[in-house]
Parts: C-alpha cells; structure tokens; sequence
C-alpha cells in the first residue's frame, strides 16, 4: 500500500526515511528501484553548493514539466562499474513519469511498478514512493539535456554510487 500524507512526498529532503531504506535495499529490491527509476545519469548538485543549471538549455522552473513522459533505460553504473547488462538484461526497461504525479515503470525480468513521483527544484530532487512499499521507493538528483536525463542516487554514500542514464521515448 502506497504511503501517505507528508513522508510520501517529502521524500526528496534530506533526513528522509525513504534515503535511509534506499541505502540498505537488497540487489533485488535495487533492481526494481532501478527499474522505476530508469532514468539517466545523475546530477551532482547539492543545496549547500552553487548549483549549475540542471538541464543543458532547460530552465529549472520548467524541469518538472520536462521530465514527464516516457524514459528508456540506457546505462547503470554502480560505483563506476557499467552494470547495464545486469540491471537492464533485456533492454526493455523504462519509466513513465505522467503528469498527475504518477508513474509506471516496467521490464524484464522485474515486471511493473507504480507508484507517484514529485520533483523539488530547490534540491533539483526526484523522489519515486512505489506501491510495492517503502524498500522500492528512491531518491534522485536528475539533470536533463535535450531528450537525456541523467541521475544519481542521492542520500547516503551507498545511493551516491548509482548512475543510470535514460532517453526519452518519443
């Protein structure tokens, strides 16, 4: 059952349960947060540091419009190490972020995932609470360039090592 109320969405802050849960998942439950979240690389901007612009030529008030659609998973890297082929075996695995908060990702062998979505732009965070529970639920720095969204695990050390890199879907 999806969470509610303020923990469900204020998952994007700093001393969220959700980085916490994130941080001690076991690969599996990593794999279908990797699944949901399918995106792209990562952004590496923190609120304490001088942000860069988060998307090549898209401004951050419009970032939450410019993620909504349809993402195809490309890369995973994991401390560095290319995991695509592990994390994405069948090259069918994407993301849907809609526009009433909701998400759908899917792809073999994890299958589907829903849940909802929110983006802050003063953290330039994504945070996805799934509807599988609290361990599939994560938080991501996202910087978008053009049709490539890039993001990174955010919230402990442990996140920090996961890149994934996605293309939108036209």
């Amino acid at each position: 059952m999806p969470r509610t109320g303020a923990s469900a969405t204020s998952g994007v802050g700093s001393e969220s349960p959700v980085l916490t849960l994130f941080a001690s998942m076991s690969r599996p439950a990593l794999a279908l947060v990797l699944l949901a979240a399918l995106a792209s690389g990562c952004a590496t901007t923190t609120p304490s540091s001088p942000a860069p612009s988060p998307t090549g030529d898209t401004s951050s008030s419009s970032v939450r419009d410019a993620l909504i659609g349809r993402w195809a998973m490309e890369r995973v890297l994991d401390d560095g190490v290319d995991v695509t082929a592990e994390a994405n075996p069948a090259r069918d695995r994407y993301l849907v972020l809609h526009a009433d908060g909701t998400f759908e990702s899917g792809g073999q062998p994890y299958g589907r995932n829903d849940g909802r979505w929110i983006y802050r732009d003063g953290t330039r965070r994504l945070g996805l609470d799934s509807d599988l529970g609290p361990d599939n639920d994560s938080v991501w720095e996202v910087t978008l360039r053009g049709d490539v969204m890039e993001w990174r695990g955010a919230g402990s050390d442990y996140a920090r090592r996961f890149r994934i890199t996605s293309r939108r879907v036209r």
